[in-house]
């Protein structure tokens, strides 16, 4: 009886599985770092506060590799573990993208300069008279 076969040939380099958790722990210490960050942080004034945002992109960083980890192990053809790392490098970056650098593009872009560096100044003038401010010094 013919036992039916494909026509596949798969090349690929072998990497011991201690050398990939080498390269992964640099990421892994950027991750507790950024947490961390984002811990220290929290307690900032809401200008001042990107602990949320930096939050979300740990949390899904963490998730993916969670995730990828035992995935990547258990693929025996190197093209799916291939499409695997791609998947999670793009939506890690993604994420990444939307979390960290969009907020800054809509501040700069969409949120009026004098709102934030008069905004709480104003408040601060209404409340203490000008007759209240001591007038400067010149020292020559």
């Amino acid at each position: 009886m013919l036992v039916p076969t494909r026509k596949h040939v798969e090349l690929f380099c072998f990497l011991p599985v201690r050398d990939l958790l080498i390269s992964l722990a640099y990421n892994l210490v950027l991750v507790i770092g950024c947490a961390g960050h984002a811990f220290l942080t929290r307690k900032l004034p809401e200008n001042f506060n990107e602990s949320w945002y930096i939050f979300v992109s740990v949390a899904t960083t963490s998730f993916l590799w969670v995730v990828f980890l035992p995935t990547y192990f258990s693929m025996f053809e190197a093209y799916l573990q291939s499409a695997l790392l791609a998947f999670c490098l793009f939506v890690n970056g993604t994420v990444t993208l939307f979390c960290l650098y969009l907020p800054k593009v809509y501040a700069i872009y969409f949120v009026d300069e004098d709102d934030i560096l008069f905004g709480s100044m104003s408040t601060a003038k209404t409340t203490v008279g000008l007759s209240q401010v001591a007038p400067r010094s010149s020292s020559a």
